[in-house]
């Protein structure tokens, strides 16, 4: 990632257009031959509906459909305008289908799937023949999207495999220029413990991470590395003034290597996962004693650097095979609902939506990525059982009429009308609008980890079907903490009795609606202080069993 292209990036985020085109512009003086400003500077251009310039290739219009199906808009506008660039890059993509390169096929088949197209995605490759083009020659990100496809368990371990096959891609890259770490200083007292993160600021990652910082343990001197390059907000001002640094590392991965490294730190924690700031090869040249992942990604990453993953009871995977990395396993829980996310603004609605409307909601705000057909068919199947009920997507996708259509196919499948779906387009400050759902529904095989957390605290139980792998145990991770184990299924027909069962017990909608956020600040879930304690405890005694 150039220098250039991450200031431009940090500004877009803040809305500040004018001045990222003006980095950009500036950096493309100087370079020319910067393909991410030159393409930022188009993406700036299509965000402000200044400039829709026409595919020369199918190349072309598939990395024109990327950035249609990436882009948000501005804050205010809570992704409402993101239907409409969505299902321009659907039609895009639609158009070009038969000529598409192999090359192109996993990102245009994301784009589709997105949009509900999920044959139409199918028939561009499956989770392997996608998968290991990714593995081989994609982007990290798409590897997130091959979690929603498994359907059996070769299905998971060949994930696994796709994983480890893109570190091998990374490590062969970081080879030929190694870092050294200085040798451990046995004078100071105190372990250092690093995170690896662009999104510890007004970011959800931050917000979970906030307990940690909130009550920092003595034992510990505790580092910071981002590579975002906007200005500071309140929420990263404040973590940097209580870490031990914070660092704005360099856009060059051998020198952000270098930086860590020289901080010699104990055990380095990485919380990015796959997102456009994660710096894999800053990892992968292994600038900290020990490392380890956690928060960012529901999977192994796949990097041989990487030593240990952190887990809970409930997430871990039964079977030792579905990670790749040695398992850090929390006591309880390993997610806090910290107070920097979970306040008391907005309140809980108190009275459920079933008893001022006469009908039940369920409802979902997890991204569509996560959906599948066989998923579709399962919600369905919970409305034709609950008569008269009705189902909510709050998601900015939404706003694409292909998206509504083909979700709705697959509701009628089943029995179940259009005029019982409630397509809501937003993005961002969906609180409020939980007072209108009843029960919350989670996705599968990939589960919802913040979503669930979010409906929760709104006071919207949610039913989540357990798999195998770690992707898989989110949901039943969150339920267990909270006390709501007996919201979780182990099959797709009790997934579909718990909630069918919830729907008929208004009492108990009421009470848990109540009650909720009382219920989580008596659970690990919404214990911070006891949270940081284990998982400090948690690292010193990692850290002191590899010295």
């Amino acid at each position: 990632m150039t220098s250039t292209y991450s200031e431009a990036l940090a500004l877009a985020e803040q809305g500040r257009y004018a001045d990222a085109e003006a980095v950009l512009r500036e950096g493309l003086q100087a370079n020319p031959a910067d393909r991410q400003a030159s393409s930022a500077l188009a993406r700036l251009q299509l965000l402000q509906g200044r400039a829709t310039p026409a595919p020369e290739s199918v190349e072309a219009a598939v990395a024109l459909a990327q950035t249609l199906a990436a882009m948000r808009g501005a804050v205010p506008l809570q992704g409402a305008d993101e239907g409409a660039r969505l299902q321009a890059a659907v039609e895009l993509i639609l158009s070009v289908t038969s000529r598409l390169p192999e090359a192109s096929k996993p990102t245009a088949a994301r784009i589709l799937w997105r949009a509900g197209y999920y044959a139409e995605a199918d028939a561009l490759g499956g989770v392997t023949e996608l998968g290991r083009e990714i593995a081989l020659h994609g982007g990290p990100e798409l590897l997130l999207h091959q979690l929603a496809k498994i359907e059996t368990d070769a299905d998971r371990l060949e994930v696994i495999q796709q994983h480890r096959l893109w570190g091998e891609r990374i490590e062969r890259t970081v080879a030929a220029a190694p870092v050294a770490r200085p040798p451990r200083d046995p004078t100071r007292g105190k372990f250092r413990l690093g995170f690896l993160s662009s999104d510890l600021r007004h970011h959800v990652v931050a917000f979970f991470a906030q307990p940690l910082f909130e009550f920092l343990d003595p034992r510990f001197e505790v580092y910071c590395y981002s590579s975002f390059r906007g200005a500071p907000d309140p929420a990263q001002q404040w973590i940097a003034g209580r870490s031990t640094a914070y660092r704005i590392l360099p856009a060059d991965d051998r020198e952000a290597a270098e930086v860590v490294a020289a901080d010699d730190l104990d055990l380095l924690i990485e919380l990015s996962g796959t997102t456009p700031l994660s710096r894999p090869g800053v990892l992968a040249r292994k600038p900290a004693r020990l490392q380890a992942s956690w928060l960012g990604y529901p999977q192994s990453l796949g990097l041989a650097a990487i030593d240990f993953i952190l887990v809970d009871p409930y997430l871990a995977p039964p079977r030792r095979e579905l990670l790749l990395e040695t398992p850090l396993l929390m006591p309880a829980c390993w997610v806090c609902m910290g107070p920097a996310a979970f306040q008391p603004v907005p309140a809980v609605e108190t009275v459920p939506p079933v008893e001022r409307t006469g009908h039940v909601t369920f409802g979902t705000a997890n991204d569509p990525y996560k959906f599948t057909p066989r998923l579709l068919r399962t919600w369905a199947r919970v409305l034709a059982a609950t008569p008269g009920s009705r189902f909510m997507f709050l998601r900015p996708e939404a706003g694409a009429a292909s998206f509504r259509e083909n979700i709705a196919r697959h509701f009628a499948e089943e029995g179940v009308g259009a005029e019982r779906l409630d397509f809501r387009p937003v993005r961002g400050g969906i609180r409020p609008i939980y007072g209108e759902m009843d029960i919350a529904l989670d996705t599968f095989p990939l589960t919802g980890g913040t979503t669930t957390c979010e409906a929760l605290w709104m006071g919207v139980p949610t039913v989540t079907l357990v798999g195998e792998a770690m992707f898989e145990r989110l949901g039943w991770s969150i339920l267990n903490n909270a006390g709501l184990a007996d919201l979780a299924a182990t099959t797709v027909e009790d997934y579909i009795r718990i909630a069918v069962g919830l729907a008929q017990s208004p009492a108990r909608l009421s009470e848990l609606r109540q009650g909720m956020r009382s219920r989580i600040g008596l659970t690990p879930l919404g214990q911070p202080r006891q949270f940081a304690q284990a998982f400090y405890d948690l690292m010193a005694t990692t850290i002191a069993t590899a010295s």
